[in-house]
């Protein structure tokens, strides 16, 4: 080989050798980029789901506060504060209620319920105030006492007597008739009711019961006494009958949309606190919330 043909061959070598060096130094470019790219996704990927998973557990523990407040609130229509907290009392969440006793038109018994509930794991707490009222918002007048009125209902409860239904009173008990009733405050009977001392052992003047007969007669037994508020109601053209044996008795008031065939041979007794002592009774309050005092912070 001439001296010509090895430098040539030399030069060949080198030439080779700087440019797979050079495709090598490219190679681990390539190579740095990815992994620094699969790093950077990675990162990205996970940051991602903690993020999703900080947005879930926080809706999640939202849900748990907003439930817990209505439970609150719905037991509070019928429970006092400290059996609602002691029943309702869960670890992870704080709960404290304001009370604050009102009067509303004609000596109406409400109450107003501050209601804070914080989440001890999460920055969120939620606060409401709401208002519990008696589904009986207003006690007969003289005039309507023993007596028919086919605004009736719109006085008594403020609806119409289409409106007004057996779910208006959230503990009623609804039956075709009165045999056989269990212990309730607030009765809707759909048809003829007929009342005996039996059926009334767990009322009196202290406590008083409502009992609605819709399109039917009714009858109180001889010996039996009622104490509360009765309300007589027709939807139809039908006519209805009142029959109060001898020795029975209504004290409170009875209350009729339509004017009634009777016949009255017991003793009809107003009783405006027999008509308080129902109005303030718990079994038929309502409750609901007060516009524009929700607040939330997260």
């Amino acid at each position: 080989m001439s001296y010509a043909q090895n430098a040539k061959l030399k030069s060949y070598f080198f030439n080779s050798k700087e440019q797979g060096m050079a495709i090598l130094a490219i190679v681990g470019i390539l190579l740095s980029v990815v992994t620094f790219t699969t790093i950077i996704t990675s990162q990205n990927v996970q940051q991602y789901y903690a993020i999703q998973k900080i947005r879930q557990d926080t809706k999640s523990a939202n849900a748990i506060v907003k439930k817990h407040l209505k439970d609150v609130v719905m037991a509070l229509r019928t429970q006092s504060v400290s059996t609602v907290l002691n029943t309702l009392n869960k670890p992870f969440l704080s709960t404290t209620v304001h009370t604050e006793s009102l009067e509303g038109v004609e000596q109406q018994p409400l109450t107003q319920y501050e209601v804070s509930i914080s989440h001890n794991a999460e920055n969120i707490k939620i606060k409401a105030n709401f208002l519990r009222y008696p589904a009986l918002l207003r006690l007969p007048t003289a005039a309507q006492l023993f007596s028919w009125d086919s605004q009736v209902t719109h006085r008594l409860f403020n609806r119409s007597v289409a409106n007004l239904s057996a779910v208006f009173f959230p503990n009623s008990v609804t039956a075709t008739s009165c045999h056989s009733l269990v212990d309730a405050t607030v009765y809707w009977i759909n048809g003829d009711c007929v009342l005996t001392q039996s059926d009334l052992t767990h009322t009196s003047s202290l406590a008083p019961v409502l009992i609605i007969v819709v399109d039917g007669n009714l009858t109180i037994n001889a010996n039996t006494h009622f104490f509360g508020l009765i309300v007589m109601l027709s939807t139809n053209a039908s006519i209805q009958t009142l029959d109060l044996a001898h020795s029975s008795s209504i004290e409170g008031a009875f209350v009729s949309n339509t004017q009634l065939q009777s016949q009255i041979d017991g003793l009809l007794t107003p009783s405006v606190q027999v008509l308080k002592a129902l109005q303030a009774d718990t079994e038929i309050a309502k409750i609901i919330p007060v516009p524009g005092t929700w607040y939330d912070a997260y």
